[in-house]
């Protein structure tokens, strides 16, 4: 059985297609000597993003942003830009947190109240840490002064508890999506480490925290919101270096995970019973294990799907996609980022995107 999608075809459109420290400014163009742009430690919050860099993701490659970081240099990530009628994923390239108006403005996306972003009236919060805000104000005539009905934007701002030397967090990421649209819409995510990385040659780690995410659909209008539980484990020693990057082995484990409806209502149960009505949780996705998924940059990349057994036994897998983050900290101390899944199980014709952000901490007080 599906889930009724009646609530969510409501809001069809006709197109088609912390704590208040913010995000710091960043050249993403980097020279590829260890140097990076000017940073901006004004306080209350600077652009993110600038060149489209690199080409874009394939398969398990980093995203686009900050071209060829040393584990000193800060890094830049955003979601690669699509440019077809099917893919208008990556045009949030650059936001902004205005601390002192509990505020988050987001370029590059129409119809958006120009720009600023309230704090979310139904949920405001996810997980506990994470910030949600909306842009549903309508917005004025320039001439009229009509009120102009605006786009169902989301986003989720996140900020790690830990600050570097110059006071900035050590890491942050932001995701901005919408539920205004028949395919997923325009918006995007970025994530960021504000200083460097020391990545050992020996040892294991183990980095624990939530994850707070939007799924907005492919076939469908609206968004829902979602909660969960991530540890990664990375392994220093092994596997070997592999073509001269290093090769340490990275698991990874995404459970206790929760969805709500736009209101904040908690639909958890509902997803797992099309899923398969004999579970007790949404599938738990697990990362896939094999060399190279750290870079010497600290950058982390690589793959992740939930398997589950259906009502006959069978195994399926229930989402696939992948995982993006960055390692930060002498330790290292926290690794922040996404993950990024789909699956056509829970809607009729209608394929779901879950697009979570996290920050995990080494430590138990997690």
């Amino acid at each position: 059985m599906k889930i009724n999608l009646i609530s969510l075809m409501l809001i069809l459109s006709l197109a088609a297609c912390g704590d208040g420290t913010p995000f710091s400014e960043e050249d993403t163009g980097n020279s590829g000597d260890g140097t990076s742009g000017d940073g901006d430690a004004s306080g209350d919050g600077t652009d993110v993003g600038g060149s489209d860099g690199e080409e874009g993701i394939v398969g398990t490659a980093v995203p686009p942003g900050t071209v060829s970081p040393s584990r000193s240099d800060k890094i830049v990530r955003y979601e690669e830009r699509g440019e077809s009628e099917d893919n208008s994923n990556g045009f949030v390239r650059s936001v902004r947190y205005e601390g002192e108006t509990d505020t988050f403005l987001v370029d590059n996306l129409a119809f958006d109240s120009a720009n600023v972003y309230q704090r979310g009236t139904d949920v405001s919060s996810l997980a506990g840490q994470y910030q949600v805000y909306e842009s549903t104000t309508p917005f004025p005539d320039s001439v009229t002064n009509d009120p102009i009905d605006q786009f169902g934007y989301r986003a989720i701002y996140g900020v790690s508890r830990n600050l570097g030397s110059d006071g900035e967090p050590e890491t942050q990421f932001a995701i901005v999506r919408s539920g205004s649209f028949r395919n997923y819409g325009f918006g995007g995510f970025l994530y960021q480490r504000n200083g460097s990385v020391e990545l050992p040659q020996t040892g294991q780690a183990t980095f624990t925290g939530q994850t707070a995410g939007i799924r907005d659909f492919d076939g469908a209008g609206g968004v829902q919101y979602t909660s969960g539980q991530l540890k990664i484990d990375i392994d220093f020693e092994d596997f070997n270096d592999v073509s001269g990057t290093r090769g340490d082995g990275v698991k990874g484990v995404w459970s206790d995970r929760r969805v709500f409806d736009a209101q904040g209502n908690d639909i958890t149960r509902d997803i797992i019973d099309t899923i398969n009505p004999s579970l007790n949780a949404i599938p738990t996705a697990i990362f896939t294990i094999r060399p190279g998924n750290l870079k010497d940059s600290g950058d982390l990349v690589g793959e992740l799907d939930s398997p589950y057994l259906d009502a006959d036994g069978e195994a399926q897998v229930y989402e696939e996609g992948n995982f993006y983050a960055v390692v930060s900290g002498d330790e290292p101390s926290e690794i922040a980022g996404v993950l990024v899944v789909t699956n056509d199980v829970d809607f009729e014709n209608v394929t779901t995107r879950e697009t979570a952000g996290f920050i995990v901490y080494r430590g138990a007080d997690n």
